[in-house]
């Protein structure tokens, strides 16, 4: 119970190592520290879920599965850089997928955002008649369902009413998300692998997502290494599947790699890591803003690395409440993010 576990994987922080270490940045105090890859990125018990005083290591042991075969994903990557197309074998593209999946679903955005996903999911549900997490997921009986159901119909919003939920409903949210996140990214995303002029740091969200309004799609960039970026592309709108194993290679201009690095510098949560000291990191995020990119803030970054040592013993209930208490519900958790 409580043992370290990351959710960046080590293999990958390696990558960025010199001599078995490497550099992390503290946001919260702005500083610098030379360390082992096993103390960035990670927290006790992050991914184990504790009801009753039961553990339930599941989640871990499947990260853990994907994780196995990355050395041989990534090497792939690595020689695909030095080549206009590469097709990758259906076993290594896989693996990216699922990974790219793994580590978008157990992010410490996605575990505290959690709660909001689940309701707002909850609620376009209920609007477009539908039950199925209050049936199968929740396991409500009729009386139930059908008391939400005339609740939300006469503009109630339904909220999570319930005492240390956060990581059991992130391990709701995770069952439900991860599936489809990898079907998007095996089946309708383009990925590319990109050489950088410059050297990339690591978010503690490792996978960061950008917006691009003018090409009505998002991007995905995941740095592989401090020169090496893997760059996916996902249009927006009605999505055409591909079975194609298919990796691009490329190179970012100046102005396209200084764009991902300061993204990348402002996506942190609480860490980043780099093999490098990298001088100035808040100047790297001031300029990101200034260029339009924001992301989400997490109202507790702390409530949402502690969750899985919290041992929860009460039901999982939900409430009907009014419009502006299920807006503050949300507002507890994630808000907008600041300009």
């Amino acid at each position: 119970m409580n043992a370290n576990e990351h959710y960046v994987s080590q293999v990958l922080l390696r990558k960025f190592t010199t001599d078995g270490h490497l550099q992390r940045y503290r946001v919260k105090e702005n500083k610098w520290k030379r360390v082992s890859p096993k103390k960035v990125f990670s927290e006790h018990g992050y991914n184990q879920l504790l009801i009753n005083g039961q553990v339930d290591h599941t989640l871990e042991q499947a990260f853990s599965k994907v994780e196995t075969p990355l050395p041989k994903t990534f090497a792939a990557l690595e020689q695909a850089a030095n080549s206009t197309s590469t097709e990758l074998s259906p076993e290594v593209f896989e693996n990216l997928c699922w990974y790219c999946a793994f580590i978008k679903r157990i992010s410490p955005f996605a575990k505290a955002a959690a709660p909001v996903d689940f309701v707002m999911q909850l609620d376009k549900d209920l609007e477009q008649g539908r039950d199925e997490i209050l049936r199968e997921v929740m396991q409500f009986p009729e009386y139930a369902i059908q008391f939400f159901r005339k609740e939300h119909a006469q503009g109630k919003k339904i909220i999570i009413h319930s005492q240390n939920f956060l990581q059991s409903v992130y391990r709701i949210q995770f069952r439900r998300s991860y599936g489809d996140a990898y079907n998007m990214f095996r089946n309708n995303t383009k990925w590319t692998i990109c050489e950088s002029p410059i050297e990339m740091p690591i978010s503690d969200v490792a996978l960061t997502e950008i917006p691009v309004t003018t090409h009505n799609a998002i991007l995905y960039g995941l740095p592989i290494g401090p020169k090496l970026l893997l760059k996916g592309q996902l249009t927006l709108g009605n999505q055409v599947s591909s079975s194609q194993t298919t990796v691009n290679g490329g190179l970012l201009t100046t102005e396209q790699a200084e764009l991902w690095f300061e993204a990348i510098c402002l996506s942190a949560v609480d860490e980043l890591a780099s093999k490098e000291i990298i001088p100035d990191v808040s100047a790297a995020r001031a300029r990101a803003k200034v260029k339009g990119i924001a992301f989400t803030k997490i109202v507790n970054p702390d409530a949402a690395m502690k969750a899985g040592r919290e041992n929860f013993t009460a039901d999982f209930g939900l409430i009907a409440v009014s419009p502006e208490e299920y807006v503050k519900f949300i507002h507890s958790f994630i808000q907008p993010p600041n300009k």
